[in-house]
Parts: structure tokens; C-alpha cells; sequence
């Protein structure tokens, strides 16, 4: 998958800010996680009510991050 198709996919449940699809150095590959960020929290919420999301075969196993607040980010240039 590129960054592109999990951009296109996650964008038919709302406005998708940021995709970061992380590749290993080493292998070349991608590590098999990724982030997307959403324009609003109901943007998220739209894609955790569907039960299960399928990409080119594959499942996806969603994880909503909690917001973390400055004082709790390990780099305060985060």
C-alpha cells in the first residue's frame, strides 16, 4: 500500500490531514502501522463505527491515539 491509497481510502470518512506510512531503513519496507490524521474528532469517529476495514485483502486494526499534551511528549519540539 502507498500512502497515497490509504489516503484515498480513509478519506470516505472525512477530511484526512496527514498520512505517515514509516519505512525500515534497513529492509526497505513499510513497518506495517501507520498514522492518519483526521480534520475533526467526528472525522474519526466515522471510521471506528465501521466494523472492519479491508485494504487489498488485508485487515486493518485501528487504534485511536490519545491526545497527548506538550508536558507529556518525550522531544518538547514535537
Amino acid at each position: 500500500l502507498s500512502t497515497e491509497e490509504l489516503k484515498e481510502y480513509f478519506s470516505q470518512f472525512g477530511s484526512v490531514q496527514r498520512c505517515q506510512l514509516p519505512f525500515d531503513r534497513d529492509t526497505g519496507f513499510h513497518r506495517r502501522y501507520c498514522w492518519i490524521k483526521f480534520s475533526t474528532p467526528e472525522d474519526v469517529q466515522n471510521v471506528l463505527q465501521k466494523d472492519s476495514h479491508i485494504l487489498e485483502g488485508s485487515k486493518l486494526h485501528l487504534k485511536q491515539q490519545t491526545r497527548r499534551r506538550r508536558s507529556q511528549r518525550r522531544n518538547p519540539r514535537e
